[in-house]
């Protein structure tokens, strides 16, 4: 029954999550280190922990899906991890040490990986919790890219998707650990305003603001119809393979690195950084082209959008 409880209140709080003030929102089950038990380390496999209990039952609530199970790292799992982790700017990587509080590793999720704020009332500390895909160790990063940009879409087979190319000389893991990493980041430093839309919060005079209305929805110069019709990895609704000869269009006109960064400013800002990062480290574009009845129709190259450029000063100092 206790277990039913928890469920029913993760769902609950999930919904109306911005309608809690800061005070209220530190006092959700969930959103206390206690929830997840245990003690902090600043060592990063201390940091890993077995999907039970508490953590297990909530990301089973929040993707309502009861068939995750824990994943125990292999030692070329570790060995990869270790290696990518390597790969993260200084930065990130002192802020990851210094701030995640627990790392779950999921069989059976379809994303990447979710991370969530979290915090030690008594210390008066924020800390991060990262639930990551396990596959990922084992999907090369362009079929893992592909996969993703393909979800928000109905009619595709082989002859009419969208194709992305990256890299396949390295694992999808690159970019979910990037990208959430990236998460923490702004979680921890509040880079994006998303603290601003919590009850009774003062609006900030973030620069997002010139490129973002609020969390949801960009300016409206950068706006586009199609954007609130779509969900990822099949969390919502799809819209039709071609429509996406506009989206690629539409995106070439803005500074969103990607069509996943174009839904919300914490996920623009946290692929705008991982690619940019994955070009200054590793010489890797992101493009997609839209194949239809097997014909390129329309292509988009991250590198040749110069609008993302607006981004360039933030990213070179997190990437010092």
């Amino acid at each position: 029954m206790k277990k039913y409880i928890l469920l029913l209140a993760i769902i609950a709080f999930n919904s109306v999550l911005f309608a809690f003030t800061k005070d209220e929102l530190m006092e959700l089950p969930y959103k206390k280190t206690e929830f997840y038990g245990g003690t902090f380390s600043s060592e990063l496999f201390d940091k890993v922990r077995d999907l039970e209990g508490n953590p297990a039952d909530f990301i089973a609530s929040f993707d309502d899906c009861d068939s995750y199970k824990n994943h125990e790292l292999t030692e070329d799992e570790r060995n990869l991890f270790f290696e990518y982790f390597l790969y993260l700017p200084e930065k990130i990587q002192t802020c990851v040490l210094d701030n995640v509080y627990a790392i779950y590793f999921i069989d059976g999720m379809e994303y990447g990986g979710l991370t969530d704020f979290i915090f030690d009332k008594n210390q008066g500390k924020k800390y991060c919790v990262l639930y990551l895909n396990s596959n990922t160790f084992h999907t090369d990063l362009s079929t893992w890219l592909e996969f993703r940009d393909n979800t928000i879409f109905t009619e595709t087979d082989e002859l009419n998707k969208v194709r992305t190319q990256c890299s396949d000389d390295y694992k999808a893991f690159l970019h979910v650990l990037t990208h959430e990493a990236v998460h923490v980041y702004d979680y921890i430093y509040e880079v994006t305003p998303y603290m601003d839309f919590f009850d009774n919060q003062e609006k900030t005079d973030s620069v997002f603001y010139q490129y973002w209305r609020d969390k949801y929805h960009p300016v409206k110069k950068y706006d586009n119809k199609l954007l609130s019709r779509f969900s990822y990895y099949h969390f919502g609704n799809q819209i039709n393979i071609k429509e996406a000869k506009n989206l690629i269009k539409y995106l070439s006109t803005t500074p969103f690195s990607t069509l996943y960064g174009a839904k919300n400013f914490q996920d623009d800002f946290a692929e705008t950084f991982t690619f940019y990062w994955f070009k200054k480290r590793f010489n890797l574009n992101y493009k997609i082209e839209y194949i239809s009845n097997g014909k390129v129709k329309a292509v988009y190259s991250l590198e040749d959008n110069s609008n993302v450029h607006v981004w360039d000063s933030l990213c070179q100092d997190i990437a010092q």
